[in-house]
């Protein structure tokens, strides 16, 4: 049994899947670029979290510089507190990075730095009647004190650098999101194009011959007849036509 559609239904029909597919592709659109936002917020607020814990890290150290400069210098050690009070804001952001951080790596070489470097405060309080405080500072010290703030700065940098890897990969993310869309896109408009196609081969090009064959008729009484394929309502509109124009002309000849 061969079925036969109508106008109406191969009009929606057509619209219907053209609609789907603008439909499937925009939700797998939509789940992509809300997977990437996603990854950019996370990647932006991890690399916000680590350039903050590294600043604090830094701004700790300098403030023990300070008061250990101002402990040489004054020869007084009732800047103490300043030292202790900077060594509890490394600690208290070094511990904020161990829950905070994943990537724990680069601020290993921290910690055995700043290890390092209490040591080398500690030894000095120790014993810094009997040493020569300025020689103390510009040698044994500064070593221990730029391996700490290197270490610190190392990590900044690896931050960077992963940075920069990630945006790469979100950048070929983003691609991979527009594609479905832009591909729903180029299939869409092959299927209006085809879709014309049909519409002016199936509909509009046989009303036309209606139309004009209808009025060569009505015009100079030539036979009405038009062939066309199918067996939709522009099909039976052309089956009535002809009867209707056969019982004019039989009509006539009576």
């Amino acid at each position: 049994m061969k079925f036969n559609m109508g106008i109406k239904g191969k009009i929606l029909t057509g619209f219907i899947a053209l609609g789907m597919l603008l439909f499937f592709s925009g939700v797998i659109s939509f789940f992509q670029l809300n997977k990437l936002s996603y990854s950019s917020h996370s990647m932006l607020e991890a690399s916000f979290k680590n350039t903050e814990l590294a600043k604090k890290l830094l701004d700790a150290v300098q403030e023990q510089n300070t008061a250990l400069l101002q402990m040489i210098v004054t020869q007084d050690r009732k800047y103490d507190s300043l030292l202790l009070d900077g060594r509890t804001k490394f600690d208290s952001a070094f511990n904020q990075a161990q829950i905070t951080v994943r990537d724990l790596q680069g601020f290993d070489s921290i910690y055995r730095a700043n290890l390092a470097y209490n040591y080398t405060i500690n030894e000095f309080l120790k014993d810094s009647l009997s040493q020569n405080k300025v020689n103390w500072y510009a040698t044994v010290y500064q070593d221990s004190y730029a391996n700490l703030t290197a270490s610190i700065k190392n990590v900044m940098i690896s931050t960077q650098r992963i940075m920069d890897t990630k945006a790469v990969r979100l950048e070929d993310s983003a691609y991979r999101a527009t594609m479905p869309g832009l591909i729903a896109l180029l299939i869409a408009i092959i299927i209006v194009m085809i879709f014309f196609y049909f519409v002016n081969l199936y509909y509009i090009t046989p009303v036309l011959k209606i139309s004009d064959a209808l009025q060569a008729f009505l015009d100079s009484r030539v036979p009405f007849k038009v062939n066309i394929e199918g067996k939709d309502e522009v099909f039976r509109l052309k089956e009535q036509i002809e009867k209707l124009t056969g019982e004019i002309k039989s009509k006539r000849n009576e």
